[in-house]
């Protein structure tokens, strides 16, 4: 009885190398650590430089749509770029002080950037990064909707005062960061 159990051990513990073995071989070749997907390189997507399409944004002025698309959980979001550089044609990237089409309770309005989520590869000296993208709705003529600006815009936009529709934008706002 002893040689039979000694016998099934030894068949045992020579049968689990090889289990072990084969459970350590994962479909990337490592078995330990655990591949982390939001650090790897060739899974990842690049971080994007700006606002393009379908990115969400919040309407930091007192208008009537604003506050309500806000307030009901449905943000207003990108659908164009009015932006003339590298990439018009394939997905142009929006910046501080780019117009911008956006789809809100279901109309279309323009809108300016006044706070942009910025990589941390992307950032530039000088320019603040929000924590959310940021827009001022214009109505038809190219004038603000609301009548203030609820939040502190970055005081690099202050040197775009010569556009003339801008400027009315930044005399709405009392606090520059």
């Amino acid at each position: 009885m002893l040689s039979s159990l000694s016998s099934a051990l030894s068949r045992l513990s020579t049968a689990v190398p090889s289990l072990l073995y084969i459970s350590r071989m994962s479909a990337s070749g490592r078995w330990w650590p655990q591949p982390h997907y939001e650090l790897s390189r060739h899974r990842s997507r690049p971080p994007c430089p700006g606002i393009h399409r379908r990115t969400r944004c919040i309407v930091v002025d007192n208008s009537a749509l604003g506050k309500e698309a806000n307030t009901s959980g449905k943000l207003a979001y990108c659908i164009h770029v009015y932006k003339q550089g590298k990439r018009k044609k394939h997905m142009p990237h929006a910046t501080l002080g780019d117009k911008i089409l956006v789809a809100i309770r279901g109309e279309m309005r323009k809108a300016y950037v006044v706070g942009a989520k910025i990589h941390v590869l992307h950032r530039k000296h000088g320019v603040p990064s929000t924590d959310t993208n940021n827009i001022v709705l214009l109505d038809e003529e190219g004038n603000p909707l609301g009548t203030r600006i609820l939040s502190p815009i970055p005081g690099k936009l202050l040197e775009r005062r010569d556009k003339m529709q801008f400027s009315k934008v930044l005399a709405l706002a009392n606090k520059f960061v």
